[in-house]
């Protein structure tokens, strides 16, 4: 974790954090993510033999707000007792049954006491059982302890125990006698899944929170409740974590938030040496087991693993120690005099010296260790080990390595290290001066290269300034003439300037000199390079705008992996990159389920959050979710991308998420607030305004009535695109006016878009090119066809897509006079819409009218389809098995179909 926050940059919008609502301190957090154990209890509850459940698990995962929460549900049929434990009470003799015992407790009346709490468990013939709680069983005093042992091994008083013990502690003989039995279960509680800790954020903070955030609170509290409550509380009150645009957002690292950690007590008892190796592992960080060793003895090291202070692991052969909670190294970080800290780490980077300082990342613990104790370090070593840090995504500590060695002088690749960095924290009013330092400062081409390709990039996605990029670009080639990676650069560039037909050509002339980046390998004799790197992640971008997607994604893999095994970085950058690019292409490609896993995996490639990468993987996840029909998903992704590239400065990424966010809330029937935010239609075509702003506009003005402007700015975009060789956008926006209808209107619509989809490779520019010949025929849209295209969609998991198809069918059936044919389309339509999150889309709004049953006849359908049988319905709805029968006979009629199994087919989809 890295120290020293930053300030929210200009252009977020931070919500006040005062009235949010966490909870007070004190009040537990929202009870989420323990349904299957809550059933594990409620089994053991139901089952006649299970005498209890005794839960284990480390401290703070939740063993008594499970148990408590389960005593309070069983409340409800079961009467509770409840025993009062705790360890301040544990040496005063039967202090917990005290309470439920009408006379004075007295250890020498045990066999009286036990009588009557005997009579206060026992469970009356034909009653539910009692349910006995003991939260902290290792607390009880010896003799509740005998008391209760007795208790549980009479079977005849026939409570049900539920008891907690750490995960370690001893269990009572008497429980651990009823456990071989099988007649007491144990249910271990471990901590929380990532996923689980992002419903309990979510539920606690009211509303989104960031993938960041999630990983960053998960990881700092390892899946522990308790751990978590304490760093989420101090994250807010600290202002590290915030709303921004109603989603919550880090605005900072999370260390400062760690200080209130109640373990500081668990350190100051140990002896002098084993306190010094935690001091050293917490300043230095994971060492080697032979530096550990050199501290400690062998038996020492196992005691302070034993008590969960340490961690020993094994890591390519060599053994490894480090702390075993990140609260523990800020703690005793805190707790340790500045000059012993000074020594220790010279000491310890002393030692690494000694070794050769071989081993990968020995740089950066160097650099870090030195710059700490000494507030500088060599300047050569503080730019490798910047390097090491870019390797790791840890932008933070690569600004504070590249500046601590600006600091001593110029230094061109420090320049271009710490304004990569600047720029991915939305900085970019430091950045381009600190790049232009760099790039007047570049003598070598490779180091003109790197400076050109970064500060380009930096006034176009950040100021926005595509003439000063451009400009940059042919300055650079003036000093060093046209090198693959500046033509890289003008590629991406001009792809992203909506000029994809020149970037394409500006490619096919630097493929004929340097061959490498259509091909499988590098040349004979010769290596990858970053510029190789920045040349196929431009076909990257130019091959996915042009249509040719199952190559982009080809290539894009490709580029990942020569990307990963680079030495050098600090031209191309980040590997992941290139897997947001990869997602969207298989998104292109209808490959929604490798897409998804692709965004995922991208995600977990950055150790750390790199801002500016992390709104990509959001608005692509936005993508696929909305191509899924999953529209409540997309929205929640399309506004954690904005809020996420407002916190960092990224308009152009902004605009991007924007556009999603307005088309998402369109396809639910509801035009969205934040629409007014677009940047306008009729702006220049640029990073701020693409064919996805565009996009969002067509549904803003079909929402407000206006819908044959909204199809002459579709028409009019797409053409446009297609002169512009961006075939992948041109389908996306024909495709939506073929599915506005109504079909004489779409006719044109449908042409078009048959011959675009020619030009895009892919199942999902296939489906669409069907859907266009299906709607366009003379004799109107043939809903054969139709129904076998939607067939198609959803087996792509298109569901939205194919609800519309089927809804499309059904009014040609109607047309038709095909009354049964247009019901089991419209069925269909309504079965796939159920799959589609409140999506409400001119396409579908005719499918429900359709479909001419009763509610009752609606029911009794769906639940004949999923297999209830006559008998079971009638139960349900107080009716006879012969009218449940006539109600079938109508309902097969009306839909077209001879039975059950078609039934099925029709509503459930």
């Amino acid at each position: 974790m890295k120290g020293g926050g930053r300030p929210l940059p200009i252009g977020g919008r931070p919500l006040p954090v005062s009235g949010s609502p966490l909870p007070h301190a004190g009040s537990p957090l929202p009870f989420t993510g323990r349904h299957a154990e809550l059933e594990r209890l409620r089994g053991g509850l139901r089952r006649p033999g299970c005498r209890g459940v005794v839960l284990t698990g480390e401290g703070g995962v939740g063993k008594s707000r499970l148990a408590a929460e389960f005593a309070d549900e069983a409340a409800a049929h079961h009467r509770t007792v409840r025993l009062p434990v705790s360890e301040a009470a544990s040496h005063v003799p039967l202090a917990a049954f005290a309470p439920h015992l009408t006379g004075p407790a007295l250890p020498g009346e045990l066999g009286r006491h036990f009588q009557e709490l005997r009579n206060l468990l026992a469970t009356p013939a034909g009653r539910p059982r009692v349910l006995l709680l003991v939260d902290d069983l290792h607390h009880l005093d010896d003799s509740s302890l005998t008391l209760l042992s007795a208790l549980a091994a009479d079977a005849a008083t026939g409570f049900f125990l539920v008891a907690t013990l750490p995960q370690d502690a001893d269990w009572p003989e008497a429980l651990r006698s009823l456990w071989h039995q099988d007649a007491v279960e144990h249910l271990r509680i471990g901590p929380f899944d990532r996923a689980t800790t992002a419903r309990l954020l979510a539920d606690t903070l009211g509303a989104p929170v960031s993938a960041p955030v999630v990983r960053a609170l998960w990881e700092a509290g390892r899946g522990n409740a308790l751990w978590t409550r304490e760093i989420l509380r101090a994250a807010v009150r600290e202002g590290t974590l915030r709303p921004v645009d109603e989603v919550w957002c880090l605005t900072g690292p999370l260390d400062d938030t760690l200080l209130d950690a109640p373990a500081e007590g668990r350190f100051r008892g140990l002896p002098e040496d084993r306190r010094t190796l935690l001091r050293l592992l917490a300043l230095c960080g994971p060492l080697g087991l032979a530096d550990a060793l050199a501290r400690v003895t062998p038996e020492a090291l196992a005691d302070l693993e034993e008590e969960r202070l340490v961690v020993v692991t094994e890591d390519d052969r060599r053994g490894r120690v480090q702390l075993a909670h990140p609260w523990h190294a800020l703690l005793l970080r805190r707790g340790t005099p500045r000059l012993l800290a000074r020594s220790l780490l010279l000491e310890q980077a002393g030692r690494v010296r000694e070794y050769g300082a071989r081993r990968h990342g020995d740089a950066l613990s160097l650099a870090r260790w030195e710059l700490d104790a000494t507030g500088t370090a060599d300047p050569e070593l503080l730019v490798r080990a910047a390097g090491h840090a870019l390797d790791d995504g840890d932008v933070d500590t690569m600004c504070r390595l590249a500046r601590a060695a600006l600091a001593q002088g110029p230094h061109v690749v420090a320049g271009l290290l710490l304004g990569e960095g600047l720029g991915q924290r939305g900085e970019f009013g430091e950045s381009v001066p600190v790049l232009e330092r760099a790039f007047d400062e570049a003598r070598t081409p490779g180091e003109v290269d790197a400076a050109a390709a970064a500060l380009s990039q930096h006034h176009l996605y950040g100021l926005g300034d595509a003439v000063a990029a451009f400009a940059v670009l042919d300055r650079a080639a003036d000093r060093i003439g046209i090198r693959p990676a500046l033509t890289a650069c003008r590629a991406g560039l001009l792809s992203a300037v909506g000029r994809n037909d020149e970037a394409a050509a500006v490619l096919a002339l630097a493929e004929g000199a340097d061959p490498k980046p259509g091909g499988d390998g590098p040349a004979a004799g010769d290596a990858w390079t970053q510029a190789d790197v920045l040349l196929l992640q431009a076909h990257l971008r130019v091959r996915l705008s042009a249509g040719r997607v199952d190559e982009a994604v080809r290539t894009g893999r490709h580029a990942y992996a020569v990307q990963n095994g680079l030495a050098d970085r600090w031209t191309a950058y980040y590997p992941a990159r290139s897997l947001y690019l990869v997602a969207a292409a298989l998104l292109e490609s209808g490959r929604l389920d490798e897409a998804e896993r692709t965004a995922l995996e991208g995600q977990e490639a950055m150790r750390d959050a790199v801002p500016a990468l992390t709104v990509w993987f959001a608005w692509v996840r936005g993508r696929v979710a909305l191509e899924r029909g999953l529209v409540t998903d997309a929205l929640a992704h399309f506004r954690e991308a904005r809020a996420l590239a407002r916190l960092c400065g990224q308009a152009f990424a902004e605009q991007r998420a924007l556009a999603g966010l307005v088309l998402a809330a369109a396809q639910t029937g509801r035009l969205a607030p934040e629409a007014e935010a677009l940047t306008p239609a009729d702006a220049p075509y640029s990073p701020l305004c693409q064919a996805d702003t565009l996009r969002a506009h067509g549904w803003v003005r079909l929402l407000g009535g206006a819908a044959g402007p909204a199809r002459e700015l579709m028409l009019d975009a797409a053409r446009a695109a297609l002169a512009r060789g961006e075939a992948t956008a041109a389908t996306a926006l024909l495709h939506d006016v073929l599915r506005w209808g109504p079909p004489d209107s779409a006719h044109e619509a449908g042409t078009e878009l048959a011959a675009a989809t020619a030009l895009v490779q892919g199942a999902l520019a296939e489906v669409r090119a069907a859907h266009a010949a299906a709607v366009t025929p003379a004799g109107g849209p043939d809903p054969a066809a139709l129904e076998a295209v939607a067939e198609r969609m959803a087996a792509l998991g298109l569901h939205l897509y194919a609800a519309e198809a089927f809804g499309e069918a059904a009014g040609a059936w109607r047309r038709r006079d095909r009354a049964a044919s247009a019901a089991r389309a419209a069925a269909r339509a309504l079965a796939l819409r159920g799959r589609c999150q409140e999506a409400a889309t001119p396409a579908l709004a005719g499918a429900a009218a359709a479909v001419p049953l009763s509610a009752r006849e609606r029911d009794i359908a769906l639940m004949a389809a999923r297999g209830r049988t006559s008998r079971e319905i009638a139960e349900a709805y107080v009716l006879s098995v012969r009218t449940v029968e006539n109600h079938l006979g109508r309902i097969y009629r009306k839909l077209g179909v001879t039975g059950r199994a078609d039934l099925a087919d029709v509503l459930l989809a």
